[in-house]
């Protein structure tokens, strides 16, 4: 199989852990957060009418999209309109629709970076650089690249970029006219509830993406991208050839449950019970690993840090005594060796998260 249809190895590492395994490697949102009843009496009342089970707008539902654009205007300080949003098949299907239809043959990632991106990125068959420090986007990005990047506890670092940085990233971009993808998947999920202006705030030639999947439910596939009208416009037909429009149902039903619930209510849950998540597996680390060296996020879903030893043979190690986590590895695009790796703190329980922090220094120890 080539390194360019390759799948990804998070996927497999899902694939084939079971009931018996501790995982600590997907960016999985917690299911016992999943607002169960209030989206079941939204899915009933949406039941009642017949059109969530027809076609609809490829931009997608006009009061979904009035919504998220609220959001925008309302708590990023990015003024927004409906117009200038799209209803996407999860954040994801953001990366090949944007890059068919603007990036001709280069993308610039942070380094390490997002898998999902870096998967659908080798696909298109683009040309991918990284870059550690900023001042390298000096000599990499041109008018005809892309730099794709987070902002806000990124995936898998955890980091967040200052003001400041986010000034200087923005002027980057306009002095090199490229285009900028700004991942905001785990904008919301600050532990202060504090929300930063995007970059794409500063700078026209930019898509900011966004996701229900870790702040409500990641099964409903509903994402979208904020960009200017005339952007917008043009990536709508790649989305209209790849899928038509994105489900129907599943935008009704996330319309109505934001209709009768407040989203931000809900968030702050999420937060709350997130980061006690995040202190109670720093505490096992310190206590059952202090070689892993880390630093604590102030939000997001994963802690990364370092071993003293090569993280993709022991994450090999690990699967076989049934845990499992991510080497970091599989987040650069030349697949550099290294001894971190990414541990989501999310989707387990403080029974497993102590468990599987134990069990993976017993390991170590032998």
């Amino acid at each position: 199989m080539s390194e360019k249809i390759k799948r990804s190895y998070i996927r497999e590492i899902l694939d084939s852990v079971d009931e018996n395994t501790i995982s600590f490697a997907g960016g999985l949102p917690n299911e016992n957060l999943f607002p169960m009843k209030e989206l079941k009496e939204a899915s009933n009342k949406v039941f009642e009418n017949r059109f969530s089970m027809q076609y609809s707008k490829s931009q997608g539902l006009d009061e979904l999209r009035e919504k998220i654009a609220s959001i925008y205007t309302e708590k990023l300080n990015f003024p927004t309109t409906k117009e200038e949003i799209l209803i996407t098949t999860g954040s994801q299907q953001a990366f090949d629709i944007i890059s068919k239809t603007f990036l001709k043959k280069e993308i610039v990632v942070q380094r390490p970076t997002y898998i999902g991106a870096l998967s659908s990125f080798k696909i298109l068959d683009l040309n991918i650089k990284s870059f550690k420090h900023k001042g390298f986007l000096n000599r990499d990005l041109n008018r005809d690249s892309g730099l794709y990047l987070m902002s806000d506890f990124s995936n898998p670092t955890g980091e967040s970029m200052s003001h400041e940085d986010r000034i200087e990233f923005a002027y980057i971009l306009a002095k090199k006219e490229s285009f900028l993808i700004e991942d905001g998947a785990y904008t919301l999920l600050d532990f202060e509830g504090k929300v930063y202006k995007p970059i794409s705030a500063r700078y026209k030639k930019s898509f900011h993406l966004g996701s229900f999947s870790k702040i409500i439910a990641p099964g409903l596939r509903v994402g979208w991208i904020r960009a200017e009208k005339k952007l917008i416009e043009k990536i709508l037909v790649s989305k209209e050839a790849l899928d038509l429009h994105t489900p129907t149902l599943n935008q009704m039903i996330l319309n109505q449950y934001l209709e009768d619930n407040c989203l931000f209510e809900h968030i702050k849950d999420v937060r709350a019970e997130y980061e006690r998540k995040m202190e109670f597996m720093s505490e096992c680390f310190e206590e059952y690993l202090p070689s892993f060296k880390f630093e604590k996020p102030k939000g997001g879903m994963f802690i990364y840090g370092s071993f003293e030893e090569d993280s993709f043979l022991l994450a090999r190690k690990a699967l076989e005594k049934n845990i499992a986590f991510v080497p970091a590895k599989v987040f650069y695009h030349d697949n550099q060796d290294s001894y971190e790796a990414r541990f989501n703190f999310t989707n387990s329980s403080f029974e497993q998260i102590e468990l599987g922090i134990k069990n993976l220094a017993k390991l170590m120890s032998k």
